[in-house]
């Protein structure tokens, strides 16, 4: 781990100031009085003018994000850019050395996933990101929420029994990437399979994806993903050409019980054979939400991550996971059938 400043205070880079940053990132921060960005990093004229317009004239503003991987100046760096610069500017985060050149002890990084905009590059992504020796941070917002704790807990305690199906569902009116290189699966499986994992304190072992077509490229508008648990079955139905609302829900039954959660409001409702009527409780996150549910949570658990040195619970041996599960999905789009999640690099194969 790095030592702080001596002020005592986080000190972050942020690499990237566009709207996510400042209307996601900077609003969380605010709220933590010991973080404090020191550091941006912006391609444009206009992004560094804006950088130096909210943080004054204190922090230094650059052209090259490199500049930003001197432990001197940040404690972490947060990255905040474009898909189609994942593979560079993350991968060139995870190569980044300590202080003394030696070897891969980079400052703690908080990004953004995928780890890659193309298929080529997920797999070389997957394994530096194994190597990597430094803390990192996927921010899966929703795999902070408390309403996800809440549900966890409850199927942890044996309320609705052994789960045998699971399934979560999201909604949104994004529409898909056209000549997108990595299918819709690939792309959001972080976010969405994860808090089902966590739900389910597993993994899958496999996976069965059901494609939309009439799009060109490998993102189409509608995917169903089937997820083999090990003897609980899983769904991933996701659909970002929805005239409904922008949302995401979990659904797990047991043979004792029901459990449902709208992760977006903070909704959670469980009912059992001792108490068959729905039982309903609110969990909500943090408000207003900084850009999206469980980003004050996220960001909080990273600058708690940078103090203690200690992983989060989507630190990069859950990252590695989901992405072999996405790479997966991509397998079986092209097959039409059932696809094994790949063990971990470095892991011991798994029958």
């Amino acid at each position: 781990m790095w030592p702080m400043s001596v002020s005592g205070q986080v000190r972050l880079g942020l690499i990237g100031f566009g709207s996510w940053a400042k209307n996601a990132y900077l609003p969380a921060l605010e709220l933590i009085p010991d973080a404090r960005v020191t550091a941006v990093a912006g391609r444009s004229d206009a992004t560094r003018s804006a950088a130096r317009e909210a943080l004054g004239p204190g922090a230094l503003v650059t052209a090259d994000f490199r500049d930003l991987f001197d432990p001197g100046l940040v404690d972490a760096v947060m990255i905040a850019v474009t898909e189609d610069q994942h593979a560079a500017v993350i991968g060139a985060a995870l190569n980044s050395e300590g202080s003394g050149g030696s070897g891969k002890s980079g400052l703690p990084l908080f990004y953004e996933p995928p780890l890659a905009d193309r298929r080529s590059q997920v797999r070389g992504e997957v394994e530096r990101l194994a190597s990597a020796s430094q803390i990192t941070h996927a921010d899966l917002e929703l795999s902070y929420l408390p309403v996800l704790d809440r549900a966890a807990s409850l199927i942890a305690e044996g309320v609705i029994g052994v789960p045998h199906t699971a399934s979560v569902n999201m909604t949104s009116g994004w529409g898909p990437v056209p000549g997108s290189d990595i299918s819709l699966a690939l792309q959001l499986i972080p976010w969405y399979v994860h808090p089902l994992n966590r739900v389910l304190d597993r993994q899958p072992r496999r996976v069965l994806v059901q494609d939309g077509a009439g799009t060109p490229g490998r993102m189409q508008s509608r995917s169903l993903v089937h997820l083999d648990y090990d003897g609980i079955w899983g769904t991933f139905d996701a659909n970002i050409e929805s005239v409904g609302e922008l949302g995401a829900r979990i659904a797990v039954h047991g043979p004792d019980g029901d459990l449902e959660a709208d992760l977006f409001r903070g909704e959670l409702r469980v009912r059992s054979r001792q108490e068959p009527e729905w039982r309903s409780e609110a969990h909500p996150a943090r408000q207003p939400h900084a850009g999206w549910p469980g980003m004050h949570e996220s960001v909080q658990a990273f600058v708690d991550a940078v103090r203690t040195g200690n992983e989060t619970r989507t630190g990069s041996t859950t990252m590695v996971g989901l992405h072999l599960a996405g790479l997966a999905a991509e397998e079986s789009i092209d097959s039409g059938t059932w696809a094994d999640v790949e063990p971990a690099p470095g892991s011991a194969a798994t029958s």
